[in-house]
């Protein structure tokens, strides 16, 4: 099924195999900055933007699902490519070495610059990663609400409250500091200050000039991914850090990030309304047996030439 998300909008139902919920993406746009507040935009959207205007975010996306699968093994979030990237040997260096800083900072973050190299029966019997960057989902969505059956949800499109002691607990813990099961609603929620989805560019990194993602990423979209690794247990995990190859993920939910003035290929150039002459950056998102779509505009007017 095919589904589009106007951001900053009315919260929309999903679908798959692992879980049902809602889900709701939250963009910041340009009248969020401005001095003047918007009076042109719908009232969910207008609330928004006065949600995000104190803030440095430049997105916050969240969730709230009741699984149907408890996983089993590590689960992470994971932001990944679909083809490689090229960069230069000292670049190259610098990078790893500014990864391998993170990783020490963050013992389960993992991390692999994809395929390159690797056999044509690799690819297609799943034995390879590809380029991605990922951290345990437990210690990396910046705030995660359990309610009990029968209790009342947070309603999504606010600010979601967690205790800091259990934010601490979570990204100290990682794997295990939430007990999932199937009777508790989750809510949770991911934001940054650091991408700006509809500038396509990495902003606000200390000592760092904003610059295009494409500079880093090429022409291709980004995907913001939840899976397990199948056939592991956590602290199996811990103990031999394996590889997170293709045919060891059960993938949860996959969201494609696009833009039609800097990306190519995708998700976005096949379905209805993708093409190269509109005038709106757009998202979609994939399960394994349900995709939407996602606009993300600076108003509530879509305008297509």
């Amino acid at each position: 099924t095919k589904r589009r998300i106007i951001p900053n909008g009315e919260p929309v139902e999903i679908d798959n195999e692992c879980f049902y919920g809602k889900i709701m993406l939250m963009v910041r746009t340009p009248d969020a900055d401005a001095k003047n507040d918007a009076t042109n935009l719908k009232a969910s959207a207008r609330r928004i933007s006065g949600y995000l205007k104190p803030k440095k975010r430049r997105f916050e996306f969240q969730f709230q699902i009741k699984l149907k699968r408890i996983p089993q093994g590590p689960t992470f979030l994971g932001c990944e490519l679909e083809h490689g990237i090229k960069v230069g040997g000292i670049t190259k260096g610098l990078v790893n070495l500014l990864l391998a800083m993170v990783r020490r900072i963050n013992p389960g973050f993992h991390y692999s610059w994809g395929p390159e190299g690797v056999k044509p029966e690799d690819i297609d019997s799943g034995n390879y990663e590809k380029t991605h960057l990922s951290f345990p989902l437990e210690a990396s969505m910046d705030r995660i609400v359990v309610t009990k059956a029968g209790e009342e949800p947070p309603q999504l499109g606010f600010e979601l409250e967690e205790s800091n002691e259990s934010v601490k607990r979570r990204r100290k813990t990682g794997f295990g500091s939430v007990q999932w099961n199937l009777e508790d609603t989750y809510t949770m929620c991911l934001w940054s200050q650091y991408a700006d989805w509809i500038k396509w560019k990495s902003m606000n990194v200390p000592g760092v000039s904003p610059f295009l993602m494409s500079r880093v990423t090429g022409k291709q979209p980004i995907y913001l991914c939840v899976y397990e690794i199948d056939n592991c247990t956590p602290d199996d995990y811990r103990k031999n850090r394996p590889g997170h190859l293709r045919k060891d993920l059960m993938i949860f939910n996959r969201l494609e990030i696009s833009n039609v003035e800097h990306t190519v290929g995708g998700l976005a150039s096949k379905l209805p309304g993708g093409g190269s002459q509109s005038r709106v950056k757009r998202t979609y998102t994939t399960s394994q047996h349900s995709f939407g779509d996602t606009e993300s505009v600076s108003s509530d007017r879509v305008t297509v030439s």
